[in-house]
Formats: C-alpha cells, sequence, structure tokens
C-alpha cells in the first residue's frame, strides 16, 4: 500500500516504469512508509496486466504470486532476514538479539537468482531496506553487482540515513526523496486513523505521520512520567535514573535528546519542537540552562545514541546522561 503523501511521487515513477534506472535510492526520514512505498511500487512493476495508473491489478499470477510473498523474480533483503538466518538451533531457550546489519551472506545469496533467467520474462527486483543496514562487507558485494548491471534488474534501496551509505552505492542510484507532507495533512491523515491530539504526536514523531501513529497508539505515559519528573525540582537522580530505565535504552535516550532540542530551540528562537505538552517547563528550565552547556548536554547524548543498544550498565548510563539536566532545574 502506499499512503495520500506518496501518490504523486509514486505516479511520477510508474509513468516511466520502461525507462527506470537499474537502482533507486529511496530516502527520507523515519516514519514515512518508504518501505511501504518501495513494496508497492515492486510489485507494480512485477504487474503482467498494470492498470493505466500504473497500479498493480491485483488478480494476475504476478501479482498474486507477490502478496502471497514468493513471487519468483523478487528478493527482499531486510534485518529480518538476518534473524531468521540466524536463529539457534533447538536447545536450551537464549534471548533473542535483534540484529542491527546486514551481512555479507544476505548479499552473496543473490547470486543465483541473479544468473538465472526470469521466470515471467520480465523485470528482477531486489528491494533492500534498510538499506543503511549493510555492514562493509555486504556493502562492497552489492558494489559489484550494481557496478555492472544485469539488464532487466532493478534494486530498490530504502534509507532513513543516506549519509550511512558508502559514496560508491549512492553515486550508482538514482536517488528518489520521499518527503513528509504539510503538518495538516499529516494531522487530517492521523485524525482519519482515530488518533486523539495528533499535533502533539506530530510534534513528538517530528512531523513524520507513521511514526506518529506508532508512538499514540503505544503511548504508556512513560514518556510524560519521565519528562514530568525532569521538569520537578524535587526528583532525584536515582528516581530519575529509575524511570528512565524502565524504558529500553534507545527510547530513553531518544526522548532526552529531543528535550535537549526543545532546550535549545526555546532559547534561541523562543518555542519547542517536540515536547508541545511540557512548553512552561522548557521555558523556565532554557532561562536557567547556558547555552554552551547545552550544546555540550547534547552531543554527549548523541553519541551515547550510538552505543544506545549496547549499554554496559543502563542505570550509570541513565545517570550519566541526567545530570546535566538536573543543573539547569
Amino acid at each position: 500500500m502506499i499512503y495520500p503523501w506518496q501518490t504523486s511521487l509514486f505516479s511520477q515513477i510508474a509513468s516511466r516504469r520502461a525507462h527506470l534506472p537499474h537502482a533507486l535510492l529511496l530516502q527520507g526520514c523515519p516514519g514515512l512508509g518508504k518501505t511501504d512505498f518501495a513494496s508497492h511500487l515492486a510489485q507494480s512493476l512485477l504487474c503482467e496486466t498494470p492498470q493505466n495508473s500504473g497500479e498493480a491489478c491485483g488478480e494476475c499470477p504476478a501479482c498474486r504470486w507477490y502478496e502471497a510473498g514468493y513471487h519468483p523474480d523478487f528478493r527482499w533483503i531486510s534485518l529480518q532476514e538476518e534473524e531468521a538466518v540466524d536463529e539457534e538451533p533447538i536447545g536450551e531457550a537464549k534471548p533473542k538479539k535483534t540484529p542491527t546489519q546486514i551481512t555479507v551472506e544476505a548479499v552473496r545469496g543473490l547470486s543465483g537468482f541473479m544468473t538465472t533467467s526470469t521466470h515471467r520474462q520480465g523485470l528482477r527486483i531486489i528491494l533492500i531496506a534498510p538499506a543503511d543496514a549493510l555492514n562493509v562487507h555486504a556493502t562492497n558485494a552489492l558494489l559489484k553487482m550494481l557496478e555492472e548491471p544485469l539488464p532487466g534488474t532493478l534494486f530498490l534501496l530504502v534509507s532513513s540515513e543516506p549519509g550511512r551509505l558508502a559514496p560508491t552505492i549512492r553515486s550508482r542510484c538514482q536517488n528518489v526523496s520521499i518527503n513528509p507532507p504539510t503538518a495538516s495533512e499529516s494531522q487530517a491523515w492521523l485524525a482519519q486513523q482515530g488518533i486523539k491530539q495528533p499535533q502533539l504526536f506530530l510534534a513528538l514523531a517530528g512531523g513524520a505521520p507513521l511514526e506518529a501513529r506508532r508512538l499514540a497508539t503505544q503511548d504508556t505515559g512513560m514518556r510524560t512520567n519521565l519528562m514530568r519528573q525532569l521538569s520537578g525540582y524535587d526528583v532525584s537522580l536515582s528516581q530519575l535514573s529509575e524511570q528512565a530505565i524502565k524504558m529500553p535504552t534507545p527510547e530513553w535516550i531518544g526522548w532526552l535528546q529531543r528535550w535537549a532540542h526543545d532546550l535549545l530551540e526555546q532559547k534561541l528562537v523562543g518555542h519547542p519542537r517536540y515536547h508541545l505538552d511540557f512548553s512552561e517547563a522548557l521555558e523556565h528550565m532554557a532561562r536557567q540552562a547556558d547555552l554552551y552547556d547545552l550544546l555540550a548536554w547534547e552531543r554527549q547524548l548523541r553519541e551515547a545514541r550510538r552505543l544506545a543498544h549496547h549499554p554496559l550498565n543502563a542505570r550509570l548510563l541513565a545517570e550519566s546522561l541526567l545530570i546535566p539536566c538536573l543543573a539547569m532545574r
């Protein structure tokens, strides 16, 4: 499926289906539905009787195979595929680790697919999402394929952080930017989805409607509790850290990063961007805070985010990141 803010872009790409390059890099911020768009595009390009609009018919053999998940001329490389490959043998149960990289084995596994004739005499499509999760060896393996593209083959790369992709990969793809809708369009769509306070959750999501919907539907009040304690006067460092580590480490660091950005924006432009429901507290803290201290804290949070999936001690990490903020209350 595609979303209302993607229909114009889809029409532009579908209208030149016979003249597409061998690789498209679909890029944009998280929460815009880039992977859904890529999947929708792949089905429409594989469809044997597409509609005049370029949409897949949904009825031909190619569409039925695609919807069932086993079209012979389509491959999808993702972190979920890595998780399936890395499953432990049956035995003592161990906690599963969420893969963070796409490995070279996943890319090399395409070799047979790439050298076999297509089953339906149409396109051969490889979707890689998120492409910025490719590790160094996987990148090198993919680069060889992009340097010598086979006729009738299309790579669809999806990335929220294209800067993490090797320049050699980016240079061999045609960039396609998926832009967020306007605030009014996003809020209207969120309201149609039954989301209360769409303006707040859209702000928390940085303007990305799908991320706003996720935040709203999964909201447990932990963010609100953390921010309330953070802006209070009678909460100790140990209580703050205890509240923070109730959430996954990347999540609470992300909320602190948004809080730091809000303090900077409040100080520099006079209003916050993310935590709109704490605007008064942010205004007070911004008056107390030193600009250079804020910039140093924001840099500290940014560096901590890189290691968020592998913290040595979550409580100590939380305390070290919360201390700079306590002086601003």
